[in-house]
């Protein structure tokens, strides 16, 4: 998986990033269209082929928009995900759409150029209220030799707020 990946080689190059970023959000594109939201997206739920293909797995957590669950299962007002990649809407217990799975995609390319996550802390609640915040320090910053254009896509999927982050999947692959 690519969290096994990044441990061996750190940091990822401009074409191994955006060849996996382009799969992974293809993947969640065609997932988008039928109504599903992934609510899981890192690097552990993003698996490398060797022939360079990338799947996305374990949609365990994932929602079918369009269906009612029964109570004992997960609804808004409860919050699933985890920690290191959760959008702030998801640490907060709000309803989640596409965009919610565009922040965590932004957190886990960010980890792939960064080398890092973009927050890290003591305890899970620590960590969830850093992404409440969004004070990442700038891709740009710490990888001035990556193009700017990316790390700005990146940054900007990370928006703390969805209506700042790109709205669809198809606007990341534009």
């Amino acid at each position: 998986n690519l969290k096994e990946y990044l441990s061996l080689r750190g940091t990822l190059d401009v074409h191994s990033v955006v060849s996996i970023l382009r799969q992974v959000t293809s993947a969640l594109q065609r997932s988008s269209e039928l109504g599903i939201t992934h609510r899981d997206i890192k690097p552990e739920n993003i698996l490398l082929t060797r022939k360079g293909e990338v799947k996305v797995a374990d949609f365990g957590l994932a929602r079918f928009a369009a269906t009612i669950q029964p109570l004992n299962l997960t609804q808004t007002g409860m919050t699933l995900g985890t920690p290191l990649y959760m959008a702030p809407e998801q640490v907060e217990g709000k309803q989640i759409d596409q965009r919610t799975d565009i922040y965590s995609l932004g957190v886990t390319a960010y980890h792939m150029i960064a080398g890092y996550p973009p927050y890290q802390g003591d305890n899970a609640f620590e960590v969830a209220l850093k992404h409440l915040r969004g004070e990442a320090e700038l891709l740009a910053t710490i990888r001035p030799d990556f193009p700017k254009d990316i790390c700005g896509l990146v940054q900007k999927m990370m928006s703390i707020d969805p209506v700042k982050r790109p709205q669809s999947f198809v606007e990341i692959l534009h």
